[in-house]
């Protein structure tokens, strides 16, 4: 049976498929209004793998849920695990609210305690349409974190809610400054972010009491990670589809083969 594991963001819709050993073989992202894109991408993946398949769905959106289930339904697809919240997912918690706390976040934090050194305290950062810093104690209990707003987001709100500001698309770190409008939002953007997840970093380490591991995730991950943690940054851009994986169906925490 073909087992898929779908992460569905605010900004995204990311798909995984499993090898018959649980090891993730590949991931794909999908914009989230597109069903027809979604139908091309399915229907590729049933040509090499046809016959029945079982998904695991993590998401944080309920609108885009309704669109996805009435997707998977109008393909046959009736066997789904669904995770809505962090209360699903079998991660030590000392945080409030589970019920309504975001899969998402917990599922890295599941994924990251499996990859990352047993008996050290952690931190991990998701860089999606939000930036969350992730907290994990010595004794691997999630204690929740912190929620910033992302690239994208910072960059939209920005156009949006000003008269004059252009909307800007970064895809590599922009100089400290700026001559013009465009360069001077490029380096507001991107090193304001910068700074604030390295000042979260820097404040939960002191309270973790001993140097974590920090792992990276999410979209912005790559582009973000290396100013703050160095050219050496633990990013792993497929985390939450790995925890789903281990949680829904048991696989190994282990990426796709290079």
């Amino acid at each position: 049976m073909l087992r898929i594991v779908a992460d569905l963001g605010n900004t995204r819709l990311k798909w995984g498929r499993l090898e018959d050993s649980g090891r993730l073989a590949e991931a794909i992202a999908l914009p989230l209004d597109d069903p027809a894109a979604w139908a091309d991408a399915w229907a590729a993946w049933q040509q090499r793998d046809p016959g029945a398949a079982h998904w695991a769905v993590s998401t944080v959106n309920p609108p885009g849920a309704e669109r996805l289930d009435a997707f998977l339904r109008s393909q046959g697809i009736d066997r789904v695990t669904w995770i809505r919240s962090a209360a699903e997912v079998p991660v030590p918690k000392d945080v409030e609210g589970a019920d309504s706390g975001g899969s998402d976040r917990a599922l890295s934090v599941f994924a990251a305690r499996r990859l990352m050194p047993a008996g050290r305290p952690g931190l991990v950062v998701m860089c999606g349409t939000a930036i969350t810093v992730e907290r994990v104690t010595a004794a691997g209990i999630w204690q929740g974190g912190a929620i910033a707003p992302g690239l994208g987001l910072t960059i939209r709100a920005l156009h949006l809610m000003t008269a004059q500001l252009p909307l800007i698309h970064l895809t590599q770190a922009p100089p400290a400054w700026g001559r013009g409008t465009v360069a001077s939002l490029e380096a507001g953007v991107f090193w304001g972010l910068v700074g604030a997840v390295r000042e979260l970093l820097a404040r939960q380490t002191d309270d973790l009491g001993r140097d974590p591991w920090v792992i990276w995730t999410g979209g912005d991950a790559a582009l973000l990670a290396p100013p703050v943690s160095g050219p050496d940054a633990r990013i792993e851009p497929n985390l939450i589809l790995l925890g789903l994986a281990e949680v829904a169906f048991g696989a190994p925490s282990a990426g796709p083969r290079d």
